[in-house]
């Protein structure tokens, strides 16, 4: 007989669960079961968290912090007031409360009041809060609009003339 430990190829399933961190948009409330699958992969980089690099295969990044990376294959950008955002993205949809530098080129893009935009920005639909800055410039993709941005109220992009005294 042999003394050795019998050796057996078990390996015991955990199931795993999608960790769940509260962001500012969502209060801090759980999240329900109908918009539990809904984001699918996030990744949040919170404030003073500064990240480099490449990112992909995520379908929602969130900046309140700084990100300097390219962005590939993810699905919504959401750059917080306060974020910072330096780098190309294409993706489906962003929405920029904080700082964009850099190319970004999205079907959907949303510039909140509080949004410095520094770069090109190539879109299918865009809509821009009053107070939204944009130095660059914009470049509108025919085909590449889904219609949903058409439907409701318009708005009006504001650019103030130098006045006489500067």
């Amino acid at each position: 007989m042999s003394s050795r430990p019998h050796s057996t190829n078990f390996r015991p399933e955990i199931a795993k669960r999608p960790l769940e961190i509260p962001t500012r948009g969502s209060s801090g409330r759980p999240s329900s079961s109908s918009h539990h699958n809904t984001e699918g992969k996030k990744l949040t980089v919170g404030r003073d968290i500064r990240l480099a690099g490449e990112i992909g295969s995520c379908d929602v990044l969130v900046v309140e912090g700084h990100v300097e990376a390219q962005i590939k294959e993810c699905s919504r950008l959401e750059v917080a007031e306060g974020g910072t955002f330096v780098g190309s993205a294409q993706v489906e949809e962003a929405e920029i409360s904080g700082k964009f530098e850099g190319d970004l080129n999205a079907r959907r893009v949303i510039l909140i009041s509080s949004a410095e935009i520094d770069g090109k920005i190539t879109y299918g639909a865009l809509q821009v809060e009053n107070g939204a800055r944009i130095k660059g410039t914009l470049d509108y993709v025919e085909g590449s609009d889904d219609g949903t941005s058409r439907s409701g109220n318009s708005a009006a992009i504001t650019i103030p003339r130098k006045s006489d005294d500067s």
